[in-house]
């Protein structure tokens, strides 16, 4: 470090002048910094009350941010045709919730396709007062294809009361561990895989019903912007560890891809944690 400096003693007649000035600047700095003080203190108390509002019930989108399994955490399956005939009455005894695969996008050409199973589960599931939600295996590449696929579940759906949301199933079939199929091979970017979920959430939203977007804890680090995802679109991450491994905001959890439920005849069944209950309720 360079030596002190020595300075010059100042003059007194500049002392005299420089202190009368310095008396109005310091009484108008005290009252500067009490105002400053004032609006910290009022800022810290308007974001106490909001954060209690938010944990009391103003948000349910915000209520859904918990990252421990607590009393309030819904349980559910999601099933396709994969999961073959499901007695209903069974599965209303052990799950809060359900989702259905409506249809899916074939891998290799393109084409959609139906689920032989789809009408059997959201009839059985809604029979039984279980809140249902739809989802649709996409394999689309662009957004008009997105849109696509968002009109034929739609039209699956008109006649249903789908109180879950509807949800856009992205991601990359694999075979023999290595990511295959249309989509993959695509290789699109994050912002354009972003555009894709976001087509699809906005023809859904404009009908009504209440968008989601389903895919693992790896795609939503790597393949997706999620700053560009609307608050209002749900977040189902599938992650089979312990915990889940996306450090972001998420609403559903699929933890098991070899869940049990009674009433499911295969012998395995996804298993999801929902993290809001009060979104449940079953609109009569």
């Amino acid at each position: 470090m360079a030596g002190k400096t020595k300075t010059k003693k100042k003059k007194p007649s500049t002392y005299k002048r420089k202190t009368s000035q310095a008396k109005k600047k310091t009484s108008r700095d005290k009252i500067s910094k009490k105002s400053i003080i004032l609006v910290i203190i009022s800022l810290a108390v308007i974001a106490l009350i909001v954060a209690v509002a938010v944990i009391s019930g103003g948000s349910a989108k915000r209520e859904s941010r918990i990252t421990d399994i607590t009393k309030d955490t819904a349980w559910g399956i999601d099933v396709s045709s994969h999961n073959g005939k499901i007695n209903w009455k069974k599965v209303s005894k052990k799950a809060d919730f359900a989702f259905v695969r409506v249809g899916y996008r074939g891998y290799s050409k393109g084409e959609i396709n139906p689920d032989p199973r789809a009408k059997a589960n959201i009839d059985g599931a809604i029979k039984h007062n279980i809140p249902v939600g739809v989802y649709f295996y996409s394999q689309a590449i662009n957004p008009k294809e997105a849109e696509q696929e968002a009109e034929y579940v739609l039209k699956k759906i008109k006649h249903y009361n789908i109180t879950m949301p509807v949800v856009i199933d992205f991601e990359y079939p694999s075979k023999n561990g290595m990511s295959i199929g249309r989509l993959y091979n695509a290789k699109l970017n994050k912002k354009k895989n972003t555009e894709i979920i976001n087509a699809f959430c906005t023809k859904i939203r404009k009908a009504g019903f209440t968008p989601g977007v389903y895919a693992s804890s790896y795609i939503y680090r790597w393949h997706m912007n999620m700053k560009s995802i609307p608050d209002d679109v749900f977040i189902w991450v599938a992650d089979y560890n312990e915990k889940v491994t996306y450090d972001g905001y998420y609403d559903i959890w699929q933890y098991s891809e070899n869940g049990k439920c009674e009433g499911v005849s295969s012998k395995q069944v996804d298993t999801n944690y929902f993290y809001t209950k009060k979104r449940l309720q079953v609109k009569k």
